[in-house]
């Protein structure tokens, strides 16, 4: 591969730079997800807890429910890139 097919953005940036800078990206976003869903539903629950005299029950729920998206987001999105990754493989073929 020649130089000129490694840099076809215009910018300069190797295709391969490219992909790893995006993914850091997606780590990094998928991190921030991780840390902050739970803590502003926790944050929620404690106002709905506040207003409704329930506590701990709506910090609790709220919490749990936010992490259950965000598992379930990570998982369907995993599960998509795999997916996406492994199409055409000959291992994916089916017999003619």
């Amino acid at each position: 591969m020649d130089r000129a097919s490694e840099r076809d953005d215009g910018r300069g940036v190797p295709a391969v730079q490219r992909g790893l800078y995006g993914g850091f990206g997606d780590a990094m976003a998928q991190a921030f997800e991780f840390a902050v869903i739970p803590v502003l539903f926790a944050l929620l629950g404690i106002w709905l807890d506040g207003r409704l005299g329930t506590r701990p029950w709506a910090t609790v729920i709220l919490v749990v429910i936010g992490l259950t998206g965000v598992i379930a987001r990570s998982l369907y999105a995993y599960k998509d890139r795999i997916e996406t990754e492994e199409k055409d493989k000959p291992w994916t073929r089916r017999p003619r």
